[in-house]
């Protein structure tokens, strides 16, 4: 068993065949965006992206490596000498979601390979071969033991017969998966019965605060750069946005301009194009029922609205909405748009915006522009989320801790805690 090889390496060792992998995907930077144009439609510019991520986790997981730390406790009584060890848990099931794989997938199993864990990938069936390519540089890396990762591949029935073997094979002692909040459920429910040990990135319906003090266009380039990259098909993407009565059109204004000046569409293959369609008809018609549900409770249309047939039937363009008699009950309260489709509501008071924001089930980014400190300390803690930007709209970096609270997730990807998640703590007490 590959396992049993794999952990008797010193850190050091790890280190080295880390980085030889890390070197090989740079070195084969053009070819993996090129993949990951092909099977999403992603403009190759988002692909080099998605690429240029992933190895700035494996870069990070490297240095991480010969940090796993154990501690020497002081211990009551005077005849005995308490330490602990950080040891690999065994074999890591990562199942990995469509929309950035090349970064899912290196977020994932980069870490686990880091802390010194086997891995068997199960990548979404929308996207098989960027996950071959990446299992094939991983390959030609000489000194992994054979098996160290492994794929395995189906469509979507046998995705959901592989997701059971993955849950009850008692081999597989830790599964992280990144997708929908129901089938994050599903998957701990079901390895809750060998008590497996899960990371968990599930859904969010991020909160997008503009406050009255707020730089207006700072503000307007930050949701344009949460809610727009990858044309709105991401978890941690703005879903909701609520900005102060007072500047409101406003904002909206500089909202319209800046998208209509920012974005270009085209050929996925043209590097000036920043712009594609959304993955599937699915995701079209999820956008046109927030729209639909949006207008039908008071919104008004302030930019886009529509398909861009001209370049193909999943080009759904930019779309700004404003206003609603009762914004709670809007679909987008409750669910992910996981599209190009924001709707700007207007507050009056910090305690109204906050009671707004914060739902009952996701907690996983939010966001908000404010030039006031006090305030920015004091929303920052009331926002109930596992990760809060202020006055920006990204919010993944290799070195922090990604993850979310309540119905959006368990553990964290990235950063010293990406790598921890995947090690058991030994306790050893020593007589003298």
């Amino acid at each position: 068993m590959a396992f049993q090889s794999y952990k008797l390496l010193t850190h050091r060792q790890r280190k080295a065949l880390l980085r030889q992998w890390t070197t090989l995907i740079r070195c084969n930077r053009d070819d993996l965006a090129a993949i990951c144009t092909l099977e999403l439609g992603k403009p190759i510019t988002e692909s080099y992206t998605t690429v240029d991520y992933g190895i700035s986790f494996l870069d990070w997981f490297d240095g991480e490596i010969e940090r796993l730390y154990g501690d020497t406790i002081p211990a009551a009584k005077a005849n005995v000498r308490i330490f602990t060890t950080r040891e690999p848990q065994g074999v890591v099931a990562a199942i990995t979601p469509w929309n950035s794989p090349i970064a899912m997938i290196c977020r994932k199993v980069g870490a686990a390979i880091a802390a010194g864990n086997t891995v068997v990938l199960k990548p979404a069936p929308e996207t098989p071969m960027c996950a071959i390519a990446i299992a094939k540089l991983f390959e030609r890396v000489k000194g992994f033991p054979p098996g160290s990762l492994n794929i395995v591949i189906g469509d979507a029935k046998a995705s959901a017969e592989m997701g059971d073997e993955l849950c009850h094979n008692r081999l597989v002692r830790h599964l992280s998966f990144t997708g929908s909040t129901g089938v994050g459920k599903f998957l701990n429910s079901e390895c809750g019965k060998s008590l497996k040990r899960t990371s968990m990135e599930l859904g969010g319906n991020a909160p997008f605060i503009v406050f009255e003090d707020a730089n207006i266009e700072k503000a307007v380039d930050g949701l344009i750069a949460s809610k727009f990259r990858s044309s709105g098909q991401t978890c941690v993407c703005a879903n909701r946005a609520f900005v102060h009565r007072s500047i409101i059109n406003e904002f909206a204004r500089v909202l319209k301009t800046r998208t209509n000046a920012l974005f270009n569409y085209g050929s996925v293959w043209d590097p000036a194009v920043n712009f594609g369609p959304l993955y599937c008809a699915k995701g079209v018609e999820k956008v046109v029922r927030h729209l639909d549900d949006a207008v039908s409770k008071g919104a008004k249309v302030v930019e886009g609205g529509f398909v861009n047939k001209d370049l193909g039937p999943n080009f759904y363009v930019p779309t700004i909405l404003i206003g609603a008699k009762l914004p709670e009950t809007l679909l987008s309260s409750t669910e992910e748009a996981f599209g190009p489709i924001i709707h700007l509501n207007p507050f009056d008071t910090d305690e109204e915006v906050i009671e707004l924001a914060n739902t009952e089930e996701s907690g996983l980014a939010s966001y908000f522009y404010t030039e006031s400190i006090s305030r920015l300390w004091k929303v920052s803690e009331a926002l109930s989320t596992g990760m809060v930007g202020v006055r920006v709209g990204l919010v993944s970096a290799c070195e922090q801790p990604f993850g979310g609270i309540k119905e959006s997730g368990l553990g964290r990807e990235g950063g010293r805690f990406g790598v921890e998640d995947y090690t058991n703590i030994k306790s050893i007490t020593v007589g003298l």
